[in-house]
């Protein structure tokens, strides 16, 4: 399945406040992460996958500032619940950025892997050691 997303993650670097010995989420990076996962769930109607899964992500930023490819912790949380039970289902992640001032969005291609492709994944390690 492919999804898109108007809604860009916040930058993991900025996710949480901290007042006094308390720590949490400030309150733009929860209303993006709302947003995100409604958009989820306007494009995926099914159940929460319980498999292993393989996802690629595509951030189309709309400047050409600095932006961290591994800034999606947000977006990968946002969707728990909603396309996989635990974002840590996730054995596979590729993440590639770009730009599109016109249309800032995020691709998402989520799959689930075979037990073909995990016996395959573990061979190659083994070999490559």
């Amino acid at each position: 399945m492919t999804l898109t997303f108007r809604t860009l993650p916040p930058s993991t670097n900025h996710l949480y406040a901290q007042r006094g010995n308390a720590r949490f989420l400030k309150p733009e990076v929860r209303a993006a992460k709302e947003a995100i996962g409604w958009e989820a769930r306007s494009q995926y109607h099914g159940k929460p996958l319980t498999c292993p899964l393989a996802v690629s992500v595509a951030l189309y930023w709309p400047d050409r500032r600095k932006h961290d490819v591994d800034n999606i912790k947000a977006l990968l949380d946002a969707c728990t619940g909603i396309l996989w039970e635990d974002d840590g289902q996730i054995i596979d992640l590729h993440i590639t950025k770009d730009f599109d001032k016109e249309a800032p969005r995020v691709v998402m291609a989520v799959r689930e892997v075979t037990e073909t492709e995990k016996r395959q994944e573990t061979i190659s390690r083994q070999l490559s050691d």
